[in-house]
C-alpha cells in the first residue's frame, strides 16, 4: 500500500486502539434480510483468532431457497440444531462486556434482536458493537454522491483491497475471521 493520507492515518490509529480492547468478532447467516428473518448460524471469534462459538440455529420457519443459495445452509442441516433460546445464554456469556466487531454490525445486531423476538423474548441487551464496514468505508474514502457519504463495500471487497488470503465464504466462522483480518489490515498489523 502506498503512503497513507492524514485521514487514513487517523483511522489506522483508531483501529489500533480498537485492537487494544481485544474485541471478539461476530458474524451471522440468516433466513434473509427482512424484518421477520432470523439467524440460522452464528459464530464468535476471539481477538487472537480462536473460535469461541460457532453453531447452527434452528429457525422458527424454513430457510428460503434464495438464502440457502447464498450461504449453503439447508433446512435439513438445521433440523436438529438447537433453537435460539437454548443457545442464547451461552452466547450472551461470551459477548457480555466485550467489544463486538462485526462487518455491518447494525445488521447482525438487528437480526439477533429479531431472532430473540421470534420467541416473544424481551430484548434488554446493551451490547457494544463496532462496525468494521464503516471503519473500512472511512479508510477507503470513496465518495458516494447518491448517499452523500463514503461508499460501503462488501466484506469480500474489503478483503480483496488488502489482499487478504481468506475467503468470504458466506459462513459465519469464515466471515468472522475475514472481518478480523480486515480490522488488523486497517490497523496496519498482521492478522
Amino acid at each position: 500500500m502506498t503512503s497513507l493520507t492524514d485521514n487514513q492515518q487517523q483511522i489506522r490509529e483508531s483501529a489500533r486502539q480498537i485492537l487494544a480492547l481485544k474485541p471478539v468478532y461476530l458474524d451471522t447467516e440468516t433466513t434473509g434480510i427482512g424484518s421477520v428473518d432470523e439467524i440460522v448460524e452464528i459464530s464468535v471469534i476471539d481477538h487472537d483468532g480462536a473460535q469461541l462459538f460457532s453453531k447452527l440455529v434452528k429457525p422458527t420457519r424454513p430457510i428460503p431457497p434464495g438464502a440457502e443459495r447464498i450461504h449453503g445452509i439447508s433446512n435439513r442441516q438445521v433440523a436438529d440444531a438447537q433453537p435460539w433460546p437454548i443457545l442464547w445464554p451461552e452466547l450472551r456469556s461470551i459477548l457480555y462486556g466485550r467489544t463486538i466487531a462485526a462487518y455491518n454490525s447494525s445488521f447482525d445486531a438487528r437480526l439477533m434482536e429479531q431472532t430473540h423476538s421470534r420467541y416473544r423474548l424481551p430484548w434488554r441487551e446493551r451490547l457494544n458493537f463496532l462496525d468494521v464496514m464503516q471503519l473500512f468505508s472511512d479508510f477507503r474514502a470513496v465518495w458516494d454522491p447518491f448517499r452523500k457519504t463514503y461508499r460501503y463495500f462488501k466484506l469480500a471487497e474489503a478483503g480483496a483491497f488488502f489482499q487478504i488470503d481468506l475467503l468470504n465464504a458466506h459462513r459465519s466462522s469464515a466471515d468472522a475471521l475475514l472481518t478480523r483480518a480486515v480490522l488488523h489490515s486497517i490497523a496496519g498489523l498482521p492478522y
